[in-house]
């Protein structure tokens, strides 16, 4: 097929009209984004049986024909590992493309390795040896070279032949239906919009903190949020993680406070430091109850933590026998849950159906396990 290079609104409608009969579609994209907040839609690469392209999005600002075919959900959009397509996606469309098919999940239900790249995914279904030498690429640099077009054009090129691939193993395995539920997840648009009450939690050094100063810690880090939305500048560039826990810890009352923190510069004190002392004066009017607070983890008594134990054993038995790596299967956090009598993964889905019922039975005392003559774990 011949590669096209769509650069103009009446270019993308005749492409679009091309692939609206499609029965998939092979998505990718590139993006910049590390000077700024929001990703930078750089580039999208599309590919079908009969059409392969890609689209520029600096030339163009008519994409309704392309969202229509995102959001028809009689046609497969194909992508490895998607996560940061969908939510460029999401900020760039305000929609995300319906009925998706992620051949990384894919490939780990199958066993085809946990969380496999997609050079790897490719050599391994298609025999075939990507290229790597334009992977540090300036996307946003115009003009592309025909060399760095083509390498980008091979992100989509081969997932068709993937997913055909994927798609008849997971038939025959009985497994195309455990997706669903994880597909469906990703073209949730709800899954890709900022969770700003849990914003701290992925602070570095936030369990050193609690009480007030993690209070005051999680009003500074959805400050910080607002500000890089507002700037489209990296949060780091805002401040930095380590030093909204120290001035959370200081609550400094006056510009010279800030002064005690070492790694803030002058410009950052003169500029934010009254906000910031603002800010941490009207979260002491919010009422206690309403602070975040760090989840308590039960440390597993002796025998739980023998259950857990056992529980593991069978989980690493069942993936095997499923040619499944363990840790798609499930985690130590996961397991711990499910003794302790709290939600886990492995009371949802596919995970319930091919470990998490049997794991069940064992804690209720309807299944046993030993090992037999040959150091084999059995299920009795």
């Amino acid at each position: 097929m011949n590669a096209q290079y769509i650069d103009s609104n009446a270019a993308l409608n005749k492409f679009c009209t091309q692939l609206e009969h499609s029965s998939w579609l092979a998505i990718d994209s590139e993006f910049i984004r590390e000077k700024t907040y929001y990703p930078e839609l750089a580039l999208i690469q599309i590919a079908n049986n009969d059409h392969i392209a890609c689209i520029d999005p600096y030339k163009i600002d008519q994409f309704s024909a392309l969202i229509e075919l995102f959001n028809n959900p009689d046609i497969v959009k194909i992508f490895h590992s998607p996560s940061q397509d969908l939510e460029l996606f999401a900020h760039f469309f305000s929609a995300v493309p319906q009925n998706i098919f992620d051949t990384q999940l894919a490939a780990s239900l199958l066993g085809i390795g946990n969380q496999i790249g997609y050079a790897d995914l490719v050599n391994k279904l298609c025999n075939v040896q990507l290229d790597k030498k334009h992977t540090r690429t300036d996307w946003s640099r115009r003009p592309l070279s025909e060399s760095e077009l083509d390498y980008a054009l091979d992100d989509v090129r081969y997932l068709g032949d993937i997913y055909q691939q994927l798609t008849q193993r997971l038939i025959e395995t009985q497994r195309l239906e455990w997706l669903k539920a994880d597909f469906a997840a990703l073209s949730d648009i709800n899954h890709y919009q900022i969770q700003w009450s849990s914003l701290w939690q992925k602070v570095k050094g936030n369990q050193k903190i609690k009480g007030r100063d993690l209070h005051y810690a999680d009003q500074l880090c959805q400050w910080r949020e607002k500000r890089a939305q507002h700037k489209n500048l990296p949060k780091r560039w805002i401040i930095k993680d380590e030093d909204i826990i120290d001035i959370a810890r200081l609550n400094p009352q006056k510009i010279e406070d800030f002064k005690a923190i070492r790694t803030l510069k002058e410009g950052f004190i003169n500029h934010q430091g009254k906000q910031i002392i603002n800010l941490f004066k009207q979260a002491d009017e919010i009422a206690e109850e309403e602070w975040p607070k760090h989840e308590k983890f039960k440390t597993l008594s002796v025998n739980q933590q023998t259950k857990a134990d056992c529980l593991m054993a069978i989980c690493k038995k069942l993936a095997t026998q499923n040619d499944m790596a363990q840790a798609t299967l499930t985690s130590k956090k996961d397991i711990d849950q499910l003794v302790l009598g709290k939600t886990s993964k492995l009371n949802e889905g596919w995970r319930f159906e091919m470990a998490g019922d049997t794991c069940n039975k064992f804690l209720r005392g309807e299944l046993n396990i030993h090992i037999d003559k040959e150091g084999i774990l059995q299920l009795i």
